[in-house]
């Protein structure tokens, strides 16, 4: 399916990013990861697809948090009419129960059987994992690691005023269509991507998980603003 591509500069840390819509040079960064690790991940990652702002669907990604709960980014599901996740298990249709355009982070509400939930944790510098995006229908693991904690100072998901997202900075190979991708490391679920640089290779950003925190019981829909 087509990609949509979401090109919102952001300038971080003194390096214009571009909220995942560009492809990095090739990663260097090594991992050490077991089967079993990368299997639970995978299992617990999903495709999220969203309608209702274009011609063709908006693709991102995400992870189940929580049972029946996904987490991933705002700027993939504003202003959307329908939502879903496809996962490993199938494909189910999604309510969005939380929504962000600050932060630019989302929780859908889901059927539990989509996926196997990865509780949230937190990371520090040097910690090394795996994100699972999708791509030609497919999930594929990457290897990730965290360089530093970081806040970021950045306009809203629309490009308005200036905030600040409690995030990581990551060596990370990332392409149009990761946007919500989740950083696992020893099987928490710790940040969620959101940009990639324009002029340093294989860097990447992603958002704290652990922001999600209090907003996974959430039963009822939400406004998920205009399409970005």
């Amino acid at each position: 399916m087509n990609l949509q591509r979401r090109a919102l500069p952001i300038v971080v840390g003194g390096l214009l990013a571009v909220s995942c819509g560009e492809t990095s040079s090739t990663s260097t960064t090594t991992t050490t990861t077991s089967a079993a690790t990368v299997a639970r991940v995978t299992d617990s990652a999903v495709q999220v697809i969203a309608n209702g702002c274009s011609s063709i669907e908006v693709h991102g990604a995400g992870m189940m948090v929580a049972p029946g709960r996904i987490a991933t980014v705002a700027h993939v599901v504003a202003g959307a009419k329908s939502v879903e996740v496809r996962g490993l298990h199938g494909t189910a249709d999604a309510t969005i129960v939380y929504f962000d355009p600050i932060l630019d982070l989302a929780v859908l509400k889901v059927e539990s059987a989509v996926a196997t939930p990865v509780s949230i944790g937190d990371a520090s510098p040097g910690d090394s994992g795996e994100v699972v995006v999708y791509r030609d229908e497919g999930p594929v693991e990457l290897p990730v690691e965290v360089q530093r904690l970081v806040n970021i100072r950045t306009a809203d998901i629309y490009g308005k005023g200036t905030h600040v997202r409690p995030g990581y900075e990551l060596t990370l190979d990332i392409r149009a269509g990761d946007s919500g991708a989740v950083v696992v490391i020893d099987n928490h679920a710790v940040a969620l991507v959101w940009a990639t640089s324009r002029q340093a290779a294989a860097r990447a950003w992603a958002m704290r998980a652990s922001l999600l925190s209090d907003h996974l019981s959430g039963d009822a829909p939400v406004d998920n603003g205009e399409c970005a």
